[in-house]
Order: structure tokens, then sequence, then C-alpha cells
């Protein structure tokens, strides 16, 4: 990982677009026309099998749908806050991406992030690319460079990153919410502290938000709190609904770890 920048990025990003700009160092010192066409085409190429290595680096989906009842994942889709690209219609946005779920085992977050920081580094530098190439190649071919569908790859892979980090830390949620569908809420006689599911929750929950908020830019920290707010929402009120019997201390200790929670 390149700690040089603001975020780190996968030293291999780096290395393609300093080889990149090598390149056309070298073929513009030769020709402007066609051949650095040619060029621009194998770099497109070369862009998009990367976007796809990136994706290799995220956890395989470990199934579609809820493994456990009131497990939701509700809410992950992708959005214009996490990606500006042809969403739906591409490989990492397809119809069956949003009932995937994810398990993010200890520490593979930071690999995530650093496939969400890598991602915007390279829009960025594919955005400067294509302008670099079309004030350099002859005036008769830059019509044809346009490298947004390299962009809309990054973009896709970052909003499908989120929604990795999103089911994943809703897994993680799964054991504490196992312990609140086991309590007996119908004998439940006095109201106290916090229940032990809540300081499970938060014992799961609190480390993998902290890795997560140092290692993304705010932007799409907040975008990765707001899915997870909807999906975790979701999943806890569909838990609490199949609770067969509640007390009436019970409903007000519910109500209180509801507070704790938020």
């Amino acid at each position: 990982v390149d700690n040089r920048g603001e975020r780190p990025v996968f030293i291999s990003s780096t290395n393609l677009f300093v080889y990149i700009k090598g390149s056309i160092t070298r073929c513009t010192a030769l020709t402007k026309g066609k051949p650095f066409l040619l060029l621009y085409q194998a770099f497109s190429d070369s862009l998009r099998t990367y976007a796809q290595i990136l994706n290799g680096k995220l956890p395989k989906p470990t199934n579609t749908s809820s493994s456990m009842p009131g497990i939701s994942i509700a809410g992950l889709g992708s959005s214009k806050s996490a990606s500006s690209g042809s969403g739906a219609n591409n490989e990492y946005n397809n119809s069956s991406s949003n009932t995937e779920t994810f398990k993010i085992i200890k520490a593979e977050e930071v690999t995530v992030c650093h496939v969400i920081s890598t991602c915007e580094y390279c829009t960025y530098t594919v955005e400067a690319l294509e302008e670099l190439i079309k004030d350099t190649i002859e005036p008769t071919f830059q019509s044809r460079i346009d490298m947004m569908a390299d962009q809309d790859a990054f973009h896709d892979l970052t909003a499908k990153s989120i929604r990795v980090l999103v089911s994943g830390l809703t897994n993680r949620a799964q054991e504490a919410l196992k312990q609140l569908s086991n309590i007996n809420w119908g004998q439940w006689d006095s109201v106290g502290e916090e229940s032990d599911y809540v300081r499970t929750l938060h014992l799961e929950l609190e480390p993998f938000v902290t890795t997560v908020r140092s290692l993304l830019p705010t932007s799409y920290f907040r975008t990765f709190c707001d899915k997870f707010a909807t999906s975790f929402t979701a999943t806890y009120y569909e838990t609490v609904v199949r609770l067969k019997r509640i007390s009436e201390p019970g409903t007000q200790q519910l109500l209180l770890d509801v507070y704790n929670i938020k």
C-alpha cells in the first residue's frame, strides 16, 4: 500500500499510471497519430482489467439472501453519493448484487477501504489522463477519446465496496441480534441498564466503524453510515417484530436499549 497521498492506495495503481505516462512520452516522441490512438485504446482496456483486479480483492458473497430471520440487507443499493457510474448496467451493480451478503473477517475491512481509496485515485487520474491525451493527440482523433466508461468502472466498484462494508458490518451484528431473539421478553420484570446484547453489539461494531472512518474520505464514510443505519434499523425492527411476547417492563427495557444503540 502506498501511503504517500492523502489516503492509502494500492501501489499497483500508482505503478500503472507511471507506466501509462511513460508510454505516452515514448509514443508521442515518435507519433501523435493513429499509433497513439491505438495506444489509448490499450490503456482503456488495461484500466478496465485493473478494475476487475480490484474487484477480486473484495470478499466473495456468502449467499444471495439473509441466512438468519431478522437479518436484512435493506438499503445496500448503489446511489449517486457513492457512484456516478452506470449503475445497474454493469458487472458490479447487477440485479443480484443488492441481495448478496458478505462476511468480512477481522481486519479485512481495511482491504475494502483501500479498494475504495484506490478507485477514487484511479477515477481522478483517469480524468486527468483523458485531458492529457486529448491535448496531445492529433486533432483528427480527438473526438474518439472518451474515458467515461473507464471512470464508471471505478465509480461502480466504489459503490459495490460500500455495499460490501455495510453488509459485512450487518453480518457482525448477527450475534447480538441472536442474543436479543433468545431473551424471554414475556418474563422480563424490571428495567435496568442496557441489555447484554447491546454491549455485544457495541463491541462488534465500534472497532469496525472506527477503522472505516480513519480510512475513508468523509463523503464515502457518510454514505457508508447512512446505508448501514438504513440496513440495521430494518434488521433491528424485523427482529423485534418476531418476538412472540413482550411484557410491559420488557417494552421499557427495549426502549432503553434503542436509546443506547442510537
